[in-house]
């Protein structure tokens, strides 16, 4: 991973469907090359790397302007958490995004799961919801048995605590 300093970063929606995606202006540590420009998109291995000198020039050619990305991705993917470590870093309207694609979506939290076993933690509920979602059947569907079979499978009660 080559050392970084970051100047200025932003993140980008990138429309209503598109792929949003972070801007990241930086400099490499201990060199004397002109900043650069890292775009980073939430999926791994999905980032760009230009120089900002070549690009205020109009220089956007590949082999003139372009830098592997695997470099800098880990450095400047750890930027980008550093800045909200736990937190969304924009607002979403998940309804109006589904009304606008014309879908529908059924929302689990971690207080359903807590609410079929109260014993669970906040991170242990999370783990649970995961794992229905991965598990589920198409023909079934996501529900409250599912989500306490799975629990019980990644977290069982004491024998103690059965009834």
């Amino acid at each position: 991973m080559k050392p970084i300093t970051i100047i200025a970063k932003a993140y980008h929606r990138n429309g209503i469907c598109g792929a949003p995606f972070h801007a990241l202006v930086f400099t490499e540590d201990g060199t004397e090359t002109n900043p650069k420009l890292g775009i980073v998109f939430d999926q791994e291995a999905h980032c760009a790397v230009l120089d900002v000198t070549k690009l205020a020039s109009g220089d956007i050619a590949f082999g003139s302007n372009s830098w592997r990305g695997d470099d800098y991705e880990p450095a400047l993917r750890n930027a980008i958490r550093q800045e909200q470590p736990d937190e969304v870093p924009y607002e979403i309207d998940l309804y109006e995004l589904l009304i606008r694609r014309k879908q529908v979506a059924v929302i689990w939290s971690v207080e359903d799961v807590q609410s079929v076993r109260p014993d669970l933690t906040e991170a242990q509920s999370w783990e649970v919801l995961k794992e229905c979602r991965k598990v589920h059947d198409c023909e079934i569907g996501f529900n409250w048995l599912l989500i306490e079979l799975v629990a019980d499978e990644l977290f069982p009660e004491p024998e103690s605590e059965k009834e």
